[in-house]
Protein backbone atom coordinates (compact mmCIF):
# COMPACT_ATOMS: atom_id res chain seq x y z
CA UNK A 1 0.00 0.00 0.00
CA UNK A 2 1.48 2.92 -0.85
CA UNK A 3 1.22 6.43 0.75
CA UNK A 4 -1.01 9.42 -0.93
CA UNK A 5 -0.52 12.86 0.39
CA UNK A 6 -3.92 14.67 1.73
CA UNK A 7 -5.10 18.10 1.19
CA UNK A 8 -4.99 19.31 4.88
CA UNK A 9 -7.71 21.80 4.06
CA UNK A 10 -10.32 19.18 3.09
CA UNK A 11 -9.96 17.68 6.98
CA UNK A 12 -13.34 18.07 9.26
CA UNK A 13 -11.08 20.33 12.20
CA UNK A 14 -12.83 21.80 15.38
CA UNK A 15 -11.97 25.37 16.11
CA UNK A 16 -14.03 24.93 19.43
CA UNK A 17 -11.98 22.00 20.79
CA UNK A 18 -10.65 22.65 24.38
CA UNK A 19 -7.94 20.18 26.69
CA UNK A 20 -10.43 21.24 29.85
CA UNK A 21 -13.33 23.47 30.34
CA UNK A 22 -14.58 24.58 33.79
CA UNK A 23 -17.33 25.85 35.35
CA UNK A 24 -17.87 27.52 39.21
CA UNK A 25 -21.06 26.30 41.25
CA UNK A 26 -21.83 23.75 39.32
CA UNK A 27 -23.50 22.05 42.82
CA UNK A 28 -24.53 24.09 45.25
CA UNK A 29 -22.79 23.86 48.91
CA UNK A 30 -25.69 22.24 49.98
CA UNK A 31 -25.43 19.60 47.15
CA UNK A 32 -21.58 19.45 48.25
CA UNK A 33 -22.03 18.82 52.04
CA UNK A 34 -24.86 15.91 51.30
CA UNK A 35 -22.49 14.40 49.29
CA UNK A 36 -19.56 14.42 51.42
CA UNK A 37 -21.62 12.78 54.42
CA UNK A 38 -23.14 9.67 51.83
CA UNK A 39 -18.95 9.06 50.90
CA UNK A 40 -17.77 9.41 54.52
CA UNK A 41 -20.93 7.05 55.95
CA UNK A 42 -21.08 4.83 52.59
CA UNK A 43 -17.48 5.02 50.73
CA UNK A 44 -15.65 1.63 50.79
CA UNK A 45 -11.56 2.02 50.65
CA UNK A 46 -9.68 0.91 47.81
CA UNK A 47 -6.10 0.28 46.40
CA UNK A 48 -6.29 0.32 43.01
CA UNK A 49 -3.82 -0.99 40.64
CA UNK A 50 -3.41 -1.25 36.48
CA UNK A 51 -4.54 -4.72 35.06
CA UNK A 52 -1.77 -7.01 35.01
CA UNK A 53 0.30 -4.52 37.00
CA UNK A 54 -0.52 -6.41 40.73
CA UNK A 55 2.81 -8.41 41.28
CA UNK A 56 4.54 -4.59 39.37
CA UNK A 57 5.60 -2.74 43.04
CA UNK A 58 5.73 0.38 41.19
CA UNK A 59 2.33 0.08 39.99
CA UNK A 60 0.40 -2.04 43.30
CA UNK A 61 -1.11 0.97 44.47
CA UNK A 62 -2.11 3.24 41.11
CA UNK A 63 -5.12 5.02 42.83
CA UNK A 64 -5.19 5.06 47.06
CA UNK A 65 -8.91 6.34 47.68
CA UNK A 66 -12.23 5.68 49.21
CA UNK A 67 -14.99 5.19 46.34
CA UNK A 68 -19.21 5.10 46.68
CA UNK A 69 -20.15 4.51 43.68
CA UNK A 70 -23.74 5.61 43.04
CA UNK A 71 -27.25 5.42 40.51
CA UNK A 72 -28.80 8.19 42.16
CA UNK A 73 -31.02 9.61 39.40
CA UNK A 74 -30.55 12.91 39.84
CA UNK A 75 -27.06 12.95 40.45
CA UNK A 76 -27.05 11.18 36.70
CA UNK A 77 -29.28 13.88 35.35
CA UNK A 78 -26.87 16.52 36.28
CA UNK A 79 -23.68 14.91 35.01
CA UNK A 80 -25.37 13.73 31.90
CA UNK A 81 -26.98 17.55 31.13
CA UNK A 82 -23.64 18.86 31.46
CA UNK A 83 -21.72 15.96 29.53
CA UNK A 84 -24.37 16.12 26.22
CA UNK A 85 -24.05 20.10 26.38
CA UNK A 86 -20.59 20.55 26.43
CA UNK A 87 -20.12 18.10 24.34
CA UNK A 88 -22.13 19.67 21.82
CA UNK A 89 -20.11 23.01 22.54
CA UNK A 90 -16.60 21.63 22.26
CA UNK A 91 -15.76 18.20 21.28
CA UNK A 92 -18.91 16.28 19.14
CA UNK A 93 -17.80 13.18 20.38
CA UNK A 94 -20.57 10.51 19.81
CA UNK A 95 -21.50 9.62 23.47
CA UNK A 96 -24.86 7.81 24.12
CA UNK A 97 -24.15 7.42 27.99
CA UNK A 98 -22.11 7.71 31.50
CA UNK A 99 -20.04 4.86 32.05
CA UNK A 100 -21.86 1.94 33.54
CA UNK A 101 -24.66 3.98 34.37
CA UNK A 102 -23.14 5.71 37.75
CA UNK A 103 -21.10 8.57 39.76
CA UNK A 104 -17.92 7.58 41.59
CA UNK A 105 -17.42 9.81 44.57
CA UNK A 106 -14.45 9.84 46.29
CA UNK A 107 -12.50 11.11 49.34
CA UNK A 108 -8.48 11.27 49.33
CA UNK A 109 -7.19 10.97 52.85
CA UNK A 110 -4.24 12.25 53.43
CA UNK A 111 -1.40 10.37 51.58
CA UNK A 112 -4.15 9.02 48.68
CA UNK A 113 -3.40 9.85 45.35
CA UNK A 114 -3.87 8.59 41.42
CA UNK A 115 -0.64 8.16 39.81
CA UNK A 116 -0.95 9.75 35.87
CA UNK A 117 -3.01 7.89 34.00
CA UNK A 118 -5.77 8.81 31.00
CA UNK A 119 -9.19 7.72 31.11
CA UNK A 120 -9.12 6.34 27.64
CA UNK A 121 -7.01 3.23 27.84
CA UNK A 122 -6.53 -0.51 26.55
CA UNK A 123 -8.28 -1.69 30.23
CA UNK A 124 -12.11 -3.93 30.13
CA UNK A 125 -14.40 -1.20 28.44
CA UNK A 126 -12.47 2.05 29.18
CA UNK A 127 -11.76 2.09 25.27
CA UNK A 128 -15.49 3.52 25.13
CA UNK A 129 -14.71 6.30 27.54
CA UNK A 130 -14.61 9.61 25.79
CA UNK A 131 -15.29 12.36 28.17
CA UNK A 132 -14.24 12.85 32.11
CA UNK A 133 -16.33 15.21 34.09
CA UNK A 134 -15.03 16.20 37.67
CA UNK A 135 -16.78 18.01 40.34
CA UNK A 136 -14.57 19.44 43.48
CA UNK A 137 -16.76 18.73 46.50
CA UNK A 138 -13.90 20.81 48.80
CA UNK A 139 -11.41 22.97 48.93
CA UNK A 140 -10.08 23.01 52.33
CA UNK A 141 -7.14 20.56 52.07
CA UNK A 142 -3.93 20.86 50.79
CA UNK A 143 -1.93 19.06 48.45
CA UNK A 144 -3.88 16.61 46.38
CA UNK A 145 -3.80 18.83 43.31
CA UNK A 146 -5.23 17.85 39.88
CA UNK A 147 -2.37 18.31 37.59
CA UNK A 148 -3.04 17.52 33.53
CA UNK A 149 0.52 16.32 32.28
CA UNK A 150 1.37 19.56 30.90
CA UNK A 151 1.70 20.56 34.42
CA UNK A 152 -1.25 22.82 34.54
CA UNK A 153 -3.17 22.24 37.64
CA UNK A 154 -6.62 22.96 38.66
CA UNK A 155 -7.11 25.08 41.45
CA UNK A 156 -9.97 23.50 43.32
CA UNK A 157 -13.16 25.29 44.36
CA UNK A 158 -16.09 24.21 46.13
CA UNK A 159 -18.97 22.98 43.93
CA UNK A 160 -16.40 23.45 40.42
CA UNK A 161 -17.07 21.16 37.47
CA UNK A 162 -14.22 20.38 35.11
CA UNK A 163 -14.56 18.30 32.18
CA UNK A 164 -11.55 16.91 29.71
CA UNK A 165 -11.36 14.66 26.96
CA UNK A 166 -10.54 11.24 28.21
CA UNK A 167 -7.94 10.73 26.63
CA UNK A 168 -5.98 13.83 28.68
CA UNK A 169 -3.46 12.71 30.90
CA UNK A 170 -3.67 13.99 34.39
CA UNK A 171 -2.93 12.83 38.11
CA UNK A 172 -3.91 13.72 41.56
CA UNK A 173 -0.79 14.43 44.04
CA UNK A 174 -1.15 13.20 47.49
CA UNK A 175 -3.15 14.95 49.81
CA UNK A 176 -0.78 16.23 52.69
CA UNK A 177 -3.71 17.68 54.93
CA UNK A 178 -7.10 17.04 55.46
CA UNK A 179 -9.57 14.90 52.86
CA UNK A 180 -9.99 15.53 49.68
CA UNK A 181 -13.74 15.10 48.11
CA UNK A 182 -14.98 14.84 44.54
CA UNK A 183 -17.57 13.16 42.36
CA UNK A 184 -16.80 11.92 39.02
CA UNK A 185 -18.52 10.58 36.02
CA UNK A 186 -17.68 9.38 32.32
CA UNK A 187 -19.04 10.31 29.40
CA UNK A 188 -19.24 6.79 27.06
CA UNK A 189 -19.79 6.02 23.56
CA UNK A 190 -18.29 3.37 20.58
CA UNK A 191 -14.66 3.81 20.56
CA UNK A 192 -12.40 6.24 19.08
CA UNK A 193 -11.03 3.40 16.09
Amino acid sequence: IMYNPIDMSTLKANPKFRWFVERENFFSQEECDDLKKVIDTQSTRQNGYYKDTRDDEEHQSACVINIKKTDDSKLLDKFWMVLKLSNIRYWNYDIQGIYRNRVQAHRYDVGDHYLPHADFHWMDDHSTTKLTCIIFLNDDYEGGEFKFFDNHIIKPKTGKLVIHPAVAGHEVMPVTKGARYSCVAWGVGDTFV
